[in-house]
């Protein structure tokens, strides 16, 4: 039989491995702290040398990682002893077949960040229903790690876990049901307890409403009843009141009729004479065409500069002729159009003296004394006039444009240049010939440019593992946070959505940071990023087609086909109709493709992402952004919110020099938040981060004097009512020797000035 010298060189090494675990164990077994269940562990690890897979842990590998992850966090041996009895539990619970269980290998690594520090187990964390609930269970870790950040970190565990089983019959994706548990924690971290339960209880109708399924109460049905009852009244009397007006109309339809009938005799002579001056003049020009070609043919032979003099002074005769033609057809064009206004004015008067005898329809008449239609037929009389005539200047172009032919290789140099100067700027463009003559016409189309497609960044490479792609991205914030660089709180989860492609939409008030955090994701991940701006048309997204036929790609599509991060700033301001077709990109389906305008069929490329950011959560406008748009549910579904409020460590390391400006900043928000609280309405003029960089830029520069930073970035624009609010909740919750004390006087002394001066100082 075949001997495994592979198999051989593991069992050595997992004994040797368990020798030196059982000696860091007894090394720390003194005589003063003798346990009999300690002791008991390590003789059933000595058991285990020599029967790898006699045990509640198997692998005997996973049993030692387990017992190495538990000493390093251990206090003493009892506590010790005892996690390892709640780790069996758990292996338990999670792997029922050991080994056999389906997802045993990706799972194993969760067991053990469980066990860690900061894991589910050591924090007090874990739910087997809830945890069960997870396709990946990594996204419980994830979930659990976001929860312990929390100010009430039990409390809302214990919501999460009667609330996940109820929301996820709603969510089938894995990544959107954790999402969406993201959310509902950061709600209850910002809602005190007693208000929870309405918390759930909306976002559960929220899910109920999304997924088509709506409660309707039996008094607002009574009602929609009665209002269509009421409907169905006021229908009966329109129709009353229009058989009433049914005999008025008639006489109204009589004259219609025959106005229509004038205009379609206006419009037969207007288009029978248009007719034949437009044969005329077709038959001229190519009279004049073929009488130019002969002349042209017999007088080859002749001396090339009297051959370009006779030629460029028989087309200023034959362009002066054809002026003159255009002006005749355009001056009568415009004497039919005169004398057909005339007769429309005549039966207007006509309309309006009848109808003036009869007041009753007065009202009725107010939107039709015009006859719509006799109207719509004269803009199609004068947009076919206009045809006409832009269809004899067009041929006309390209007669002129022959001289240039002439200016041979064989011509002097001067000669050729006069050629040059006298044709219209059509005929030195890009040339073809028309077929039968050697007139040139012209060509604007240009080939489509095309460059390399950029290789796979290795950061945004799916196919490789996401803890090894994050651990990249980490050491390299640590290392521009070593250099003074600052990053946002929520920093680590939006990098997170992008690099799985989750399609981030960052929800804050103006001035939070989105932008500065999107531009920080670019650099870290080495990827392009473009703005596109809010979108207002699908052309914004797709580009389109020209005139001439040309594609004018979009900085959407380069994003598409090279790779990038395409940055939707303020989406919630576009338009919504368009926004929807965001929907064909924001599914992340492997070898995705799309059709663009310009007819190419253009893979996506695995560096290309997708950043949303808005001031609403899509909801619709509010308060303070009431132009917002409502944006679609289905754009919304396809994307994960991260709601990116300020962040004072951000703001404090801003104003590190300044800490007395600082501490009264986050006195002034808390201030504003309280007014919101008590008003019921969104707060003005709060402080953000932008406007932390422009005080310190101030300050450092001593451009503006503190009592004028003071009004432009805090009083002014304000209600008197509301700086009255802020100063009394400011001076009641500032302690005494806080260090922005002075920075709140100066603030009253000026507030106080303003609400004298009136109203929005």
């Amino acid at each position: 039989m075949a001997v495994n010298i592979q198999e051989i060189d593991d069992n050595i090494s997992l004994t040797r491995r368990t020798t030196s675990v059982i000696r860091t164990l007894r090394k720390n077994n003194s005589t003063k702290d003798v346990s009999a269940l300690f002791d008991d562990l390590v003789a059933r690890l000595e058991y285990r040398k020599t029967h790898p897979n006699e045990g509640k842990i198997n692998p005997l590998s996973l049993y030692l990682d387990v017992l190495e992850t538990l000493w390093k966090r251990r206090t003493t041996k009892e506590e010790f002893v005892q996690q390892v009895d709640a780790a069996e539990q758990i292996y338990e619970e999670m792997f029922a077949l050991g080994p056999d269980t389906p997802g045993f290998k990706e799972n194993a690594p969760v067991f053990l960040a469980m066990l860690s520090n900061n894991g589910a187990v050591s924090l007090g964390f874990f739910d087997l229903t809830l945890f069960s609930s997870f396709s990946d269970k990594m996204n419980y870790f994830l979930l659990v790690q976001a929860i312990n950040e929390s100010k009430n970190e039990r409390a809302i565990f214990n919501r999460i876990v009667t609330y996940a089983p109820s929301a996820r019959e709603y969510l089938v994706d894995d990544l959107v049901y954790l999402t969406h548990l993201l959310k509902v924690v950061t709600l209850l971290n910002k809602t005190i307890n007693e208000k929870h339960e309405a918390v759930l209880a909306e976002e559960i109708a929220r899910l109920r409403r999304s997924n088509g399924i709506y409660d309707i109460d039996p008094a607002r049905l009574a009602q929609a009843e009665a209002r269509v009852q009421e409907a169905a009244s006021i229908l009966d009397r329109g129709r009353d009141m229009l058989s009433a007006l049914d005999d008025k109309c008639k006489s109204i339809w009589t004259l219609t009729e025959e106005m229509d009938e004038l205009a379609r005799e206006i419009k037969r002579n207007a288009k029978l004479d248009l007719d034949a001056k437009a044969e005329s003049a077709k038959s001229s020009v190519e009279r004049v065409l073929t009488e130019y070609v002969d002349g042209q043919k017999k007088s080859i032979s002749m001396d090339k500069e009297i051959f370009l003099k006779e030629v460029f002074s028989d087309a200023e005769t034959r362009m002066q002729k054809y002026k003159a033609l255009a002006e005749s057809i355009s001056a009568t064009t415009a004497a039919k159009l005169q004398s057909l206004g005339k007769d429309a004015d005549e039966m207007t008067r006509r309309i309006d003296f009848m109808v003036n005898q009869d007041g009753r329809i007065q009202e009725f008449l107010k939107k039709s004394r015009k006859d719509e239609a006799l109207l719509d037929k004269i803009e199609k009389l004068s947009v076919l006039n206009d045809a006409s005539i832009e269809a004899l200047g067009s041929r006309t172009v390209q007669v002129v444009a022959a001289p240039e032919q002439a200016a041979s290789k064989d011509a002097p140099k001067g000669a050729k240049q006069a050629a040059t100067q006298a044709a219209p700027a059509s005929a030195v463009a890009p040339q073809e010939t028309l077929p039968g003559y050697d007139v040139p016409i012209t060509s604007s189309r240009k080939a489509h440019e095309e460059r390399p497609i950029p290789k796979v960044n290795p950061l945004m490479d799916r196919k490789i593992p996401f803890v090894d792609r994050f651990a990249l991205v980490q050491k390299e914030k640590k290392r521009r946070m070593d250099k003074g660089e600052l990053f946002h709180e929520m920093f680590d989860d939006v990098i997170t959505a992008v690099m799985e492609e989750a399609n981030p939409y960052l929800i804050g008030p103006s001035g939070c940071g989105k932008t500065f955090m999107v531009s920080q994701i670019s650099e870290i991940l080495g990827v392009d990023c473009t703005d596109i701006g809010y979108i207002n048309e699908e052309y914004d997204i797709l580009g389109y087609v020209n005139a001439v036929g040309n594609y004018c790609e979009s900085n959407f599509y380069r994003l598409y086909k090279y790779g990038g991060i395409a940055f939707c700033d303020e989406l919630d301001n576009g338009n919504a109709k368009a926004t929807v077709k965001l929907n064909s990109f924001l599914v992340n389906r492997v070898n995705a493709k799309y059709s663009f305008p310009g007819g190419e069929s253009v893979d996506k490329h695995p560096n290309f992402r997708m950043i949303a950011a808005g001031n609403t959560d899509g909801s619709g406008g509010d308060v303070n952004y009431s132009t917002r748009e409502k944006i679609e549910e289905s754009v919304l579904q396809r994307m994960i919110p991260i709601y990116v409020d300020y962040d004072n460590r951000v703001e404090k390391a801003i104003l590190k020099d300044y800490p007395d400006w600082f501490a009264f900043a986050c006195a002034f928000r808390a201030a504003t938040a309280r007014w919101s609280e008590v008003s019921g309405t969104s707060a003005q003029g709060i402080f953000t981060t932008r406007d932390a960089f422009r005080v310190k830029q101030y300050l450092d520069e001593k451009s503006f004097t503190p009592k004028k930073i003071m009004n432009y970035e805090f009083i002014q624009t304000k209600e008197p009512e509301y700086l009255g609010f802020l100063v009394n909740e400011i001076g009641n919750n500032m302690a005494k020797g806080n260090k922005g004390n002075e920075i709140f006087k100066l603030f009253a002394e000026e507030a106080n000035i303003a609400r004298t001066k009136g109203k929005r100082y």
